[in-house]
């Protein structure tokens, strides 16, 4: 005999924090754009508030992956936003930690 599978017809509702986990990877990416492009169009030579930009690019990507971790807690949800805005935010994270390592050495 073979078994049935159960199939459920109710959807399932996407996870509380993964829109605010997708929304401030997102903001972090613009601010990260809007930085780096800041700073190519002044060679290299760009003022503090550009530096500032960037930096919090960095702290709002580390918010944003705490609060995708923090959804996974939610029970019967959907995921996918959080995997998105943690993907982001990850890429984001290795991107800025590489920069501040490069920009050490110099």
């Amino acid at each position: 005999m073979q078994q049935q599978k159960k199939v459920s017809y109710i959807r399932k509702p996407f996870a509380r924090r993964s829109f605010l986990c997708l929304g401030l990877s997102v903001g972090a990416l613009i601010l990260g754009i809007v930085g780096i492009a800041s700073s190519v169009m002044t060679a290299g030579q760009a003022e503090l508030n550009v530096a500032a930009v960037c930096f919090c690019s960095l702290l709002i990507s580390l918010v944003s992956l705490a609060y995708g971790a923090l959804s996974f807690f939610e029970r019967e949800k959907k995921y996918i936003l959080s995997k998105i805005g943690m993907s982001i935010s990850g890429v984001l994270i290795v991107l800025w930690i590489v920069f501040i390592i490069i920009g050490l050495r110099r």
